[in-house]
């Protein structure tokens, strides 16, 4: 079964609805769908990032001033992590008005501040895909999500936003709905197998057309389809997480880039300074961990 843009809340339909519908929505299925985030400017210039590199020479390990080229796998393609460094089109999207005001009311309930745990842009080629993984039976806060007191406990919100138009054959990102309240793991879910959400019961694939955004909680149990076609399939994806769980990938923002942001992207980027005496300065070979400790 596959999810295309139509099958879920259209921007012209969430005008409509009241917080408590949408709410009750993003509760029951974990997921949303968001019909054309991006503008074709926006989306025009991030692609422009991806073609002025050339994919062929790009190792993991390399940079691209602060962007860092970097895999999970051998099958999940190429990511450019850390690319709000990457110009300022990357920027615009920290609080952008498709879906910042909808992320923050969800994590930042109570003394949680919102801060991107994770931002990188994916680039996959023919045969790459994701297993699944994640589910309501996972502890990690990260998957947290609840109604607990009055108020919403979200662990992490992840924003998928399709450079490409993604459909049948196209590598789609599968997701079970309703998976992020199960207190089962999937029969299916096991990582170093590498079962794709082709084999995997329950799961659907969703469809997007190139500047849809799929926004869901971390713990939707979610993974992707091999791609089978030619070309490229190109998400960037940005999480969003309260400021009291640790980045995932610990990147230090750049003064160039701090002092270019807007306060309130600043405060998403970078909610908690370093705290330094007076003259001392961070160190990359400070946060060296051996093998063992690391």
């Amino acid at each position: 079964m596959t999810i295309t843009a139509t099958a879920d809340v259209s921007a012209a339909d969430r005008s409509e609805l009241s917080d408590a519908e949408l709410d009750y929505l993003f509760d029951l299925n974990g997921f949303r769908i968001l019909q054309g985030a991006l503008t074709d400017e926006q989306l025009a210039a991030i692609n422009g990032f991806v073609d002025a590199h050339d994919m062929a020479e790009l190792r993991p390990g390399d940079w691209i001033g602060d962007v860092e080229v970097h895999t999970y796998g051998a099958q999940d393609g190429v990511n450019f992590q850390n690319v709000i460094e990457g110009g300022p089109v990357f920027e615009e999207l920290i609080d952008h008005r498709a879906w910042f005001d909808q992320v923050s009311r969800y994590i930042t309930t109570g003394a949680h501040q919102l801060r991107i745990d994770e931002c990188f842009l994916n680039v996959r080629r023919s045969g790459g895909y994701i297993p699944i993984h994640s589910g309501g039976d996972n502890i990690r806060f990260s998957g947290l999500f609840r109604w607990h007191s009055g108020g919403w406990a979200v662990g992490q919100i992840n924003i998928l936003m399709a450079l490409t138009d993604i459909g049948p054959g196209d590598g789609a990102t599968t997701v079970v709905p309703g998976s992020h309240k199960s207190d089962l793991s999937h029969p299916q879910r096991n990582w170093d197998a590498g079962i794709g959400g082709d084999r995997a019961i329950a799961m659907q694939e969703v469809h997007l057309k190139a500047g849809d955004a799929l926004m869901f909680t971390d713990g939707l149990c979610h993974g992707s389809l091999p791609r089978i076609n030619a070309g490229e399939r190109r998400v960037l994806i940005y999480r969003y997480a309260p400021h009291l769980l640790a980045p995932r990938m610990n990147y230090i923002p750049s003064e160039e880039l701090i002092a270019r942001l807007t306060p309130q992207r600043r405060a998403v980027v970078m909610p908690t300074a370093p705290r330094l005496r007076p003259g001392r300065a961070l160190h990359a070979s400070t946060f060296v961990h051996d093998a063992v400790g690391g």
